[in-house]
């Protein structure tokens, strides 16, 4: 009856430890081949991030210009709105007459 309960001690003991290092020895392989490929794609991924960069900074320069052309035409839009402003007062004072 011990010699019973000591095999199946021994087999429960047995398969927990087999267990523990065949979870442990798969972690450390996954870990392994992760890294393996990251390292296989990280020039690309780099080359990736320049590209998104560089239209990052194109598209900063072409809002600079639109912001430019907008306030050159808000300029113009002030100036013809006096010119409109003079021009009403000009027709005011003509219809006064």
């Amino acid at each position: 009856m011990i010699d019973t309960v000591r095999v199946a001690i021994s087999a429960v003991v047995g398969g927990a430890v087999t267990g523990i290092f065949g979870v442990w020895l798969q972690r450390t392989k996954n870990k392994g081949s992760n890294e393996s490929i990251y390292a296989d794609h990280t020039q690309e991924l780099f080359d990736r991030l320049d590209k998104i960069t560089q239209e990052r900074d194109d598209l900063k320069e072409q809002v600079i210009k639109l912001n430019n052309q907008v306030q050159k035409q808000s300029n113009i839009i002030d100036s013809l709105t006096k010119q409109v402003g003079n021009l009403n007062e000009k027709f005011d004072l003509m219809e006064e007459k």
